[in-house]
């Protein structure tokens, strides 16, 4: 380069610069065309297929909120919820985009429902997005309608058992527009009943095996033998029988004791009564029986009381006892040695050791023979030789009365033989009159007169009783299939009428006809249920395809049944009139379906006799069994139990063999 370019270049360099500077600016860039309608429909159905899928899980969370918790709760779980989904959007930094109004967006069917309150963000795409910053968040359609959905609710003339056994439907006359109406009609019920008494039934049965334990197991009589101390101060070999339960439950002692149906604690049996008046006759010629090594006494009569090793000491016209008397005398208990209550006039003690009362106090010897003192020798103890009169108080008495089986017996024996043979002890009586044995046998709340047994409750307090695990397990299995259904479609106050109705009756006619069997359990109410299926059957009648098959196999079910009522602890009869009054009940109660305005008018007049019939049937069954008790009925037993073994069919009564020396 030569000195005079170099001598130049600054000034090009000047122009240069400034023509840099005067150049005009380049055009700016054309802007971005706007996206099409298609471009952003797609980016829309991209954002809405995310937030759907997030909405249909949060939608499920919701329904198995609403599903497993009460309104209120649900209510707390949806705020929680919503709080839980806000904090997880602002940590993510993450806002959703609102769907557009369309057919699937939820209106508020409430007016009074809070809107959440909510922001606008505008981010860089232009598009605004909304925030939840407060509130709950809205149920979506598909959980409300899930709600309210009743389309599985129970049909009517369907069911359980129409399903089971193959029902079906004749469209042209379900689909009619009145009947399809009052079909649409029918409310589905919750069960309450059925889950309250199931629940009552099985606690009961736990109670009642924590306190009396479980019985003997078999099919006929139970056998047991031991060597138990008698009134002879000797051990015997004693010989108990009682009847087996194959139920797995507690002895039928027990059971009347926890309120079972038993006809003589309901009302006054006259064949008890003469049993217990011919125990009493015996025992008016009974006298105390002293031993003459004085090692004790008993209440008995002359032929158990050994010449040899006792004495048998009865008053008599040449040797009385005080005041005179000729009936006694009485092991521990004399009218002269009781100060409570005392024998003195007015009320003074006859001459009849049947009618004595329990002495509650009995005041000391040295006070009664203070100067007698003076007056004993060395070959009787001071208190025998006081008065000779007084050894039968003197003596250690070794028997009480005891109570026996169910049947009211009673005998004077020791505490080992008593509680060998589970009977009650009387440790503070003498005599068996002075016991009533009927009130240990029955418990529950004592009679309002001694004689006469009112425990007619036991109609009632039978059907939440079970003869053991087996006896329940059925129970369970009808009433949590059958009558759970039947409820969801009668409600609870239909099926619990229909329920006792059926188990007052059966247990009635059961202490009828059977009035010595300890029956427990609702067989009455089952077969009142098996009744409500065949008038349902009956009501819808013209819509089913095959009605008389229907009718037909619910009959085969009911005789299949009446079948195992021949069984020891089941009760035939409390099964036929239950299914009888159950028929009458269901009848009058349960919701019908009319086919026209004839038939509408017939099944209302059919209610009215149905109630009429139910009243006065139960008025008759409650005047037979006061007025015209059945005792003794052969053929009645058969109906309800058929002997298939010796012993299969065996009273429900404890028997006993015994071999006491004379």
């Amino acid at each position: 380069m030569s000195r005079s370019e170099a001598a130049t270049s600054p000034e090009s360099g000047q122009d240069e610069e400034e023509s840099f500077f005067d150049r005009p600016p380049p055009p700016p860039p054309p802007p971005p065309p706007p996206p099409s309608q298609q471009s952003q429909q797609s980016q829309l159905e991209q954002h809405s297929i995310g937030d759907l899928a997030k909405d249909d899980e949060d939608n499920a969370k919701v329904a198995d909120l609403l599903d497993s918790t009460g309104d209120r709760e649900t209510s707390e779980e949806l705020v929680r919820f919503a709080s839980q989904k806000d904090d997880r959007t602002t940590m993510d930094g993450q806002v959703r985009r609102p769907r557009h109004i369309s057919r699937d967006h939820y209106i508020s069917r409430k007016t009074s429902w809070g809107r959440a309150r909510t922001t606008m963000v505008l981010p860089d795409d232009g598009v605004t997005l909304r925030r939840d910053l407060t509130g709950a968040t809205r149920i979506s359609p598909s959980t409300i309608d899930r709600i309210f959905d009743n389309s599985n609710r129970r049909q009517y003339g369907m069911g359980i058992v129409g399903r089971f056994l193959g029902r079906s439907f004749r469209k042209s006359v379900s689909q009619k527009p009145d009947v399809k109406k009052q079909l649409d009609d029918f409310e589905d019920h919750r069960p309450y009943f059925t889950y309250w008494i199931t629940t009552v039934q099985v606690l009961i049965l736990i109670i009642s095996l924590a306190c009396y334990g479980f019985g003997p197991v078999g099919m006929d009589l139970s056998h047991r033998s031991g060597l138990v101390l008698v009134t002879s101060l000797s051990l015997q070999q004693v010989d108990y029988q009682e009847p087996a339960n194959f139920w797995f439950g507690p002895r039928a002692a027990d059971l009347i004791h926890l309120g079972a149906k038993f006809a003589p604690c309901m009302r006054r049996d006259i064949k008890i009564l003469k049993e217990i008046d011919v125990w009493r006759e015996r025992e008016r010629d009974t006298a105390c029986c002293i031993r003459n090594d004085d090692s004790g006494c008993v209440q008995s009569s002359k032929a158990d009381c050994s010449n040899t090793i006792s004495t048998w000491k009865k008053w008599g016209p040449g040797d009385s006892g005080p005041g005179g008397r000729i009936s006694g005398s009485v092991c521990g208990l004399d009218p002269k040695f009781c100060d409570a209550p005392a024998s003195i006039a007015p009320y003074e003690w006859p001459d009849d050791i049947t009618k004595w009362p329990i002495c509650r106090k009995t005041n000391p010897f040295n006070q009664r023979f203070r100067n007698g003192s003076q007056r004993g020798n060395g070959n009787f103890p001071v208190g025998r030789y006081k008065d000779k009169m007084a050894e039968h108080m003197v003596c250690e008495v070794i028997g009480h009365p005891c109570c026996i089986g169910i049947h009211g017996m009673c005998r004077i024996t020791t505490k080992e033989y008593c509680d060998f043979v589970h009977g009650y002890f009387h440790e503070e009586a003498s005599l068996c009159s002075q016991v009533e044995c009927l009130h240990d046998v029955c418990g529950m709340i004592p009679f309002l007169h001694p004689e006469w047994p009112d425990q007619f409750y036991r109609l009632f307090t039978t059907m939440f009783l079970h003869a053991g695990i087996l006896h329940l397990s059925i129970t369970l299995m009808v009433q949590y299939f059958l009558m759970r259904d039947l409820e969801k479609l009668t409600g609870s106050l239909r099926i619990a009428l229909i329920y006792f109705i059926g188990a007052l009756a059966g247990n009635l006619a059961s202490a009828i006809f059977v009035p010595y069997r300890a029956e427990v359990g609702p067989a009455g109410a089952h077969f009142a249920l098996l009744a409500t299926l065949i008038v349902e059957v009956l009501h819808c009648w013209p819509m089913l395809k095959h009605p008389r098959r229907a009718l037909s196999k619910l009959i085969l079910v009911l005789l299949g049944l009446l079948v195992l009522g021949i069984l020891p602890w089941v009760d035939n009869y409390a099964h036929l009139f239950g299914f009888i009054f159950g028929f009458l009940a269901a009848y009058a109660l349960m919701p019908f379906i009319s086919f026209g305005h004839y038939d509408r008018r017939r099944k209302i007049w059919m209610i009215w006799i149905c109630l009429i019939l139910i009243i006065v049937l139960f008025t008759l069954l409650l005047a037979l069994f006061y007025n015209v008790p059945v005792y003794e009925c052969e053929v009645c037993k058969l109906f309800n139990c058929i002997p298939f073994t010796r012993d299969f069919c065996a009273s429900q009564n404890i028997n006993f063999k015994r071999e006491e020396p004379v």
